[in-house]
């Protein structure tokens, strides 16, 4: 926004005028006054417009409409774990009857029908029944422990035989079956459209093709496919007509539609403090792998509301997550500011792509890449003060482990790209020395030491780094739900910040008095 104030010079006026009236003093006591009013008219508008300013500078960031966005998206659940699969039998490693009660002195272990593990490694657990006299349990045993090194090398089909055989020249045969997948079958329950069994169907093929099977690739794509939009998945292996397989039945059903509500009081003093949030979540509801979420907010006093919709769709066999999503935000904050009639507005769309770079049971690292357009205003007394306009790109990664300790972990960095919007001579952005091209690093961190299936302690440290001024709904904020909750929602922002907190849960019922 730009004034400019022409003033004339009064005294050149003033004797043009007096030479107009033959020199009389009339005209210039007619532009004196005039003069006189347009200078109490301008010191009232210069007036006004420093008292909106000086507004605008002591508007809370509680009740920057901006944040609200932060505040309620309701965030990805951390990857469901999917049961494991069923297993219907497994091949017997029982030894030959012709071997049961033999004696032999062994000069040579041969394993015949590996070729995933290499010949070093099993020559590490042959070499101790060589140069000896073994019997057949021992042959048993030397069986089982191959085949536990197959297992514990991931191979869970796989297993160690002792074939029948004479041993006349001293040499102990062992043969391995490389167990693999030879057939998927989908079995799928009312509601599962045609294209989410082929995607089934085709996450079984790249099960298939792992041979011998491995379990870091069963898991995977069976988690994958637990990822599905409201897929419920059971998974069952069972003995193949083809030697040394197994078939895997995935057994699946939908659930359309989940809802979800809570009434708290983590709003502020400004807007709320009590909030309602509802949301339903349809499932599938184009058949294409898709999943629609709509969410709605609001305090029941016309200080908060916000409402958001979005969208997303599972594209790819190995993960790969297109969404897309639209919110509104108004405020209309109350307790002290409610005589300014403070009035904020933002609108936001956001477009994103996820991908699962490792998808385990214990371990899982999703990388996400998205794109956000938000406007973001605020009005007092009728006037705008604040427009603030960002567009930016944010890159981020999520790590979940689990450890050996049996506490789950999770860590979340993002960074965040202004690319434009708000440029630097803006005179209603939020905040001074800001603007649209900007960059930030932010991270979350906490960790769930379980002691029992009920009681837990929880530590959390998160933080963001940025080194030049940030437009406000881009400052980092402590108040609220997760750090700082006996303050409200942004009672202190800053470019940078760390946070810190523990605490003990209990998860269980309480008894009733």
């Amino acid at each position: 926004m730009r004034l400019e104030i022409l003033l004339k010079n009064p005294g050149s006026d003033k004797e043009r005028g007096m030479k107009r009236m033959g020199g009389k003093r009339m005209g210039g006591e007619a532009r004196s006054g005039n003069l006189r009013a347009a200078r109490r008219s301008l010191a009232g508008l210069m007036g006004w417009s420093f008292m909106l300013m000086a507004a605008a500078q002591t508007v809370p960031p509680a009740t920057d409409p901006g944040r609200l966005r932060e505040r309620f998206d309701v965030q990805t659940e951390p990857p469901a774990e999917a049961t494991a699969p069923e297993l219907k039998t497994q091949r017997s490693s029982e030894l030959p009857d012709s071997l049961k009660s033999i004696r032999v002195t062994v000069q040579r272990v041969r394993v015949e029908g590996s070729s995933v593990l290499p010949p070093a490694v099993l020559q590490s657990r042959t070499e101790a029944y060589t140069g000896r006299e073994i019997t057949g349990a021992d042959m048993q045993a030397l069986a089982a422990e191959l085949t536990a090194m197959y297992r514990n090398a991931g191979y869970i089909l796989s297993v160690v035989l002792v074939p029948p055989q004479s041993l006349a020249d001293g040499t102990l045969t062992l043969r391995v079956i490389e167990g693999y997948i030879s057939g998927v079958t989908v079995q799928a329950g009312e509601g599962v459209s045609a294209h989410v069994r082929e995607a089934l169907a085709a996450i079984g093929e790249r099960i298939k093709a792992s041979r011998p099977l491995d379990a870091a690739v069963l898991e995977r794509y069976l988690l994958i496919a637990n990822d599905f939009p409201g897929l419920e998945l059971r998974s069952i292996l069972a003995p193949s007509q083809v030697q040394g397989a197994a078939d895997l039945t995935l057994v699946a059903s939908i659930k359309t539609f989940e809802g979800f509500a809570s009434v708290d009081n983590y709003g502020s003093k400004y807007l709320g403090p009590g909030q309602v949030l509802a949301g339903v979540t349809g499932n599938q509801l184009l058949g294409v792998n898709d999943q629609w979420r709509a969410i709605a907010v609001g305090t029941g006093n016309r200080e908060m509301a916000y409402g958001q919709l979005s969208y997303s769709q599972v594209v790819t066999t190995e993960g790969l997550k297109l969404s897309a999503a639209v919110s509104r935000a108004r405020t209309q904050p109350g307790d002290v500011l409610r005589p300014f009639d403070v009035r904020g507005a933002a609108d936001t769309t956001s477009l994103s792509a996820s991908y699962p770079l490792l998808r385990s049971r214990n371990e899982s690292v999703l990388a996400r890449l998205a794109y956000d357009h938000s406007d973001i205003r605020t009005d007092i007394l009728g006037s705008r003060v604040i427009e603030d306009r960002i567009r930016a790109l944010r890159l981020g990664l999520s790590w979940r482990v689990l450890d050996q300790l049996d506490g789950q972990n999770v860590l979340d960095v993002d960074f965040s790209q202004g690319l434009g919007g708000t440029r630097e001579g803006d005179l209603l952005k939020s905040r001074a020395g800001a603007k649209g091209v900007f960059n930030k690093l932010t991270f979350d961190y906490e960790r769930a030491q379980f002691f029992s299936a009920s009681t837990s302690l929880a530590f959390g440290v998160a933080g963001q780094w940025a080194n030049t001024p940030l437009l406000s709904s881009e400052q980092y904020a402590l108040g609220g739900r997760r750090y700082g909750r006996a303050y409200e929602p942004a009672e202190l922002v800053g470019e940078r910040g760390l946070a810190f907190r523990i605490e003990p849960r209990y998860a269980g019922a309480l008894d009733a008095p």
